[in-house]
């Protein structure tokens, strides 16, 4: 009996070791997302006004083009919006969600508003933690989720099925994180100041949209 109690214990210790470090593998992709994201707001501006320019300086008429491919065009345009939705939307089952709702119910225990007298000073911290818990329910965003749990120490009764989902949240993020890192705007600014570069990436992106070979 003593022997099995051991086992129980030293499975539940390395499954909560594991959730540690599943959750950081999480919060280092998100932080790596967030970044790139930031980086990417300028990129694609700087995507834009390199690539008019370059097309006006070597003779590409980007309205014949637009119009002789409109059809194409659009079908990679459709494509992209549904290559968004699958790469961020939701990963997980309506019965999984239903499952982490035991941990959800635990986070309201622990830090819903409503228990605070409305002069606390935690009030706007629970607040924001309590939303972004019910967010992560709604949306499956589960490393969200594990997140407030992990900041306010709550217990969780199942590790094996939150590891589970986890790392399915891992994925979801190494995937965003290609798609970022797919971006002919990406490409570009990785290019530095290397014009042979930039060129290559504008005559790809242009090859891609408008089937050019020029």
């Amino acid at each position: 009996m003593l022997i099995d109690s051991s086992a129980t214990i030293y499975k539940t210790m390395r499954e909560k070791l594991k959730f540690k470090k599943l959750l950081n593998e999480f919060r280092s992709l998100e932080y790596e997302y967030e970044y790139n994201n930031e980086i990417l707001k300028e990129a694609h501006e700087h995507f834009e006004c390199y690539y008019l320019k370059w097309c006006e300086e070597n003779g590409v008429d980007l309205n014949k083009l637009q119009e002789e491919k409109k059809s194409k065009v659009a079908n990679i345009v459709q494509q992209n919006v549904q290559d968004h939705v699958d790469t961020h939307g939701r990963f997980e089952t309506n019965k999984k969600k239903i499952k982490h709702k035991d941990v959800f119910r635990s986070v309201a225990k622990t830090i819903h508003p409503d228990r605070l007298k409305h002069d606390d000073p935690r009030l706007d911290e629970y607040q924001e933690a309590f939303q972004k818990a019910v967010g992560a329910i709604e949306q499956e965003q589960w490393g969200e989720l594990f997140d407030v749990v992990d900041k306010y120490n709550i217990e969780i009764g199942d590790y094996d099925e939150a590891n589970e989902s986890l790392s399915g949240d891992i994925e979801r993020m190494e995937s965003k994180l290609k798609s970022q890192k797919s971006t002919y705007s990406w490409h570009l600014q990785n290019c530095g100041d290397d014009e042979v570069c930039k060129a290559r990436v504008v005559k790809s992106f242009l090859n891609y949209m408008f089937d050019w070979e020029g």
